[in-house]
């Protein structure tokens, strides 16, 4: 993140560039006088330029007309990220927004923005918290639509105002504390007890609600993962390739044709799912065929919805190992074939405990609306509680759980005032954190890494 510690004017795309488009729209920030653009634009910027107005006026490069294009200012401090921003709306073939760009970084002074560099400039302005960028972020790289809602709610809906009012009773319980340590004499020993009592208990009491949603999940739920697994031959590459509506995956009777796993993005009602067909389970004597097979164990236990594939014609003593496993749905698959009824019954007398599993007869073409409808049910349960989704807010809320439960405790044996406010200000920095007052630097590549150019 070499743009960091810089200050300098820059310019990026901020509407995708890799395909032409009616419009895009190119941001420049960081400048200090509007005037100095004024050689690149006919006549308009001659007078004087009000902010938030939308102008219309002609760029040029010397004498030389380039585009017809609309130019907006956002005067700092009252801008996105509190500097000054020239936004210029263009048309979008992007040879023509190459050529812009290539006049301002040439002959303008500007570099180029580096991936979230805009909205890293508004965290170091305080125009955003950390929390919230953390949400810009996952509004912009969202797979279905609850993480579009939670992104947004934690950039400014009630999910940041749930975390500022927890924050808010945090500095009003630590004022109680204070009170009675500064204040007792005034106010009396029984009157800073209740304060105390109380502005305790309703910090405990808000940030339950918090905690319920961290409690409720397991799964990764941002980019939930689907997982079909298998001896080989059970039909795995089938199913996958069913799935996508595409040959994906080489389907081919020889045992081992899927040697590593394939992974590929299925839509199911509105959610972006990751689709895993993995190598069959077996003993393997081929070093890449078996580094699979241990990467289909590792798929397994990450995965939000596991499927077993089991083809009751074709058996190996791996599959009692296998079946340890937990999944969500087993299939028995090749039940087109002559004596399957006999096979599958003869299996499940041998893996009793695949009937209680709820293991079901499949046919990949009439019950594939099945299996679709399992997995979306799966996940509107998953989000029924509105589980929190990101993993720093998670472990931070845990964290805060643990030393709020600790802190409880402790207030009620000890009576060393600054004991307690040692143990309160651990419970404070980890609050900050959540509300995103306090940025850990080691966070900020991995968010910002995410970001697009021009945002």
């Amino acid at each position: 993140m070499k743009f960091l510690y810089s200050d300098e004017p820059i310019i990026a795309v901020s509407t995708c560039n890799l395909a032409h488009a009616a419009i895009s729209v190119l941001r420049i920030s960081g400048f200090n006088n509007l005037s100095d653009f004024a050689p690149f634009f006919e006549k308009i910027l001659s007078g004087p330029i009000e902010p938030r107005r939308v102008y219309y006026t002609r760029l040029k490069d010397g004498d030389h007309y380039i585009d017809d294009i609309c130019l907006t200012f956002f005067q700092g401090p009252r801008s996105y990220n509190g500097e000054n921003i020239l936004e210029l709306t263009t048309h979008g073939n992007t040879l023509n927004v190459e050529r812009i760009i290539d006049l301002f970084t040439k002959k303008a002074g500007l570099r180029l923005a580096q991936p979230g560099e805009f909205t890293y400039r508004a965290l170091k302005n305080q125009k955003l918290t950390l929390s919230q960028v953390e949400g810009l972020d996952l509004f912009l790289n969202a797979n279905s639509g609850y993480a579009l809602d939670q992104g947004l709610s934690l950039l400014s809906g009630s999910l940041h105002e749930m975390y500022r009012e927890i924050y808010e009773l945090f500095i009003k319980h630590k004022a109680a504390l204070e009170l009675s340590i500064d204040f007792s004499d005034d106010i009396g020993d029984d009157a800073a007890q209740e304060q105390f009592n109380l502005t305790l208990s309703a910090l405990m009491k808000k940030f339950e609600t918090l905690k319920k949603r961290v409690e409720v999940q397991g799964q990764n739920l941002i980019e939930p993962e689907i997982v079909i697994a298998g001896l080989p031959n059970a039909g795995k590459s089938s199913l996958f390739n069913a799935l996508l509506s595409d040959d994906r995956a080489i389907v081919s009777p020889i045992a081992g044709t899927t040697r590593d796993y394939l992974s590929e993005s299925i839509l199911i009602e509105g959610v972006k799912y990751k689709l895993f067909d993995t190598a069959g389970v077996r003993e393997a004597s081929d070093l890449i065929e078996a580094e699979g097979v241990r990467r289909t164990a590792q798929r397994l236990k990450t995965s939000f919805f596991s499927i077993l594939l089991v083809n009751p014609f074709e058996m190996q003593p791996e599959f009692s190992q296998l079946i340890t496993q937990k999944f969500d749905l087993i299939l028995f698959t090749h039940s087109d074939l002559p004596r399957f009824s006999f096979k599958k019954d003869e299996l499940l007398k041998q893996y009793p405990n695949l009937g209680p599993m709820g293991a079901v007869s499949f046919k990949l073409e009439a019950d594939l609306e099945m299996l679709l409808s399992g997995i979306n049910k799966k996940y509107l349960d998953a989000i029924s509680e509105k589980p929190i989704l990101l993993d720093r807010h998670k472990g931070l809320i845990l964290q805060i759980n643990l030393n709020l439960y600790k802190y409880n405790l402790l207030s009620k044996s000890e009576r060393d005032i600054a004991i307690l406010s040692s143990e309160l200000n651990l419970l404070g920095h980890c609050i900050s954190e959540l509300v995103g007052i306090v940025s850990p630097d080691q966070v900020l590549g991995s968010i910002f890494s995410n970001f697009c150019i021009g945002k």
